[in-house]
């Protein structure tokens, strides 16, 4: 389904009906809502609905409830440009809004690496929300802390990188541009009180611990982090037992 943002992007969007519902199936055409929640999935870089590791995670968390896939700007179906930052909070803003409008009770977002970061930054601007999940996400915008994201950085930043962005992962980047917008530490303050997770790989080869532990001490108590031995980094490493356990912290912050 397509969904409008604010500054007129035309944004593609996965409705997954809740599993346990009798007599529903996969299809991601239909909208009518079969759940009190509704979870809304924000990929990570260069991710969107058909990538398998999303699709993989989709069948996990919607054991529990609706899941709605967004497709950031830029990236698969979606129009417009990655700005990787700012503007990718007015794509989870309509995410948000058309939920509500559909008459789900609660709505809860859970963001993976970059998808995260913008989760995080929704959650702090615009607020909305029943609850944010962030897993491997960035406590700041364009780190170079690893060798993974200095990859990451030629592949954004210079010509020939860009070419392989938009050529074999179908991203399609805007203008580099010298202005930072606000960075997930720096609003992490503003989403109190909506309950917040922080979850992160302790061998998690883009960002090491410092970013969730930032980003938990300048939350305070409002903040629950877990710090997993056997997890990487985003959708493609998460394990089956850490998806089911986050699908239960998201139905019911506070779940351990």
């Amino acid at each position: 389904m397509l969904l409008l943002t604010e500054d007129q992007i035309q944004l593609f969007g996965s409705w997954w009906p809740a599993a346990s519902v009798a007599g529903r199936g996969t299809s991601e055409g239909r909208s009518e809502r079969t759940s009190d929640t509704l979870i809304i999935f924000v990929p990570g870089f260069t991710g969107h609905a058909r990538v398998a590791a999303v699709r993989r995670l989709v069948v996990r968390l919607r054991r529990r409830a609706d899941v709605f896939v967004i497709e950031l700007r830029g990236h698969g179906r979606s129009g417009g440009l990655s700005a990787m930052g700012g503007p990718e909070v007015a794509d989870v803003a309509a995410a948000v809004e058309w939920a509500r409008r559909k008459g789900y009770p609660r709505v809860v977002t859970v963001g993976f690496s970059f998808g995260a970061a913008v989760a995080l930054c929704h959650a702090a601007v615009r607020g909305g929300v029943d609850a944010v999940a962030a897993v491997s996400t960035p406590s700041r915008w364009f780190v170079r802390d690893t060798p993974s994201m200095r990859a990451v950085h030629v592949l954004i930043e210079s010509l020939p990188g860009r070419l392989v962005a938009r050529t074999f992962f179908k991203v399609r980047l805007a203008p580099i541009t010298l202005a930072v917008p606000p960075s997930p530490l720096e609003l992490m303050p503003a989403i109190a009180p909506t309950p917040v997770l922080l979850v992160h790989g302790l061998i998690d080869h883009y960002f090491p611990i410092e970013h969730p532990l930032a980003l938990a001490a300048a939350a305070g108590d409002n903040a629950t982090v877990w710090l997993e031995p056997d997890f990487a980094h985003a959708e493609n490493r998460l394990p089956v037992r850490l998806a089911d356990r986050l699908g239960r912290w998201l139905l019911e912050p506070g779940t351990p």
